[in-house]
């Protein structure tokens, strides 16, 4: 889908706010095996974004990082609602500032 806030697409054409793919096609992702380009693009980040259940919740809610992360999905998994004690279809979301 295309981009149609303005403010983000101002922000993205200076350079000011990107989106870098992990590489991974898993919903989860494990952070010790990202690629040497997301790790340098991730270094001088003001802010790292993990969205998705599987990549901010079920493999990364408790991730430490050095710089200020937000974290967001859906808990789509009986198993992980009862771990969290929330409900199914429940938004998480974790922001973590530095």
């Amino acid at each position: 889908p295309r981009v149609r806030d303005q403010v983000l697409c101002s922000h993205c054409e200076s350079g000011n706010l990107r989106v870098v793919s992990s590489g991974s096609d898993l919903p989860i992702i494990d952070l010790s095996e990202l690629s040497a380009s997301v790790v340098a693009e991730a270094e001088d980040a003001d802010l790292i974004v993990l969205q998705g259940m599987g990549r901010a919740i079920e493999s990364n809610l408790n991730a430490t990082f050095s710089t200020a992360v937000l974290k967001m999905g859906v808990v789509k998994h009986p198993e992980v609602a009862l771990c969290l004690g929330g409900k199914l279809g429940e938004p998480i979301c974790k922001l973590e500032p530095k």
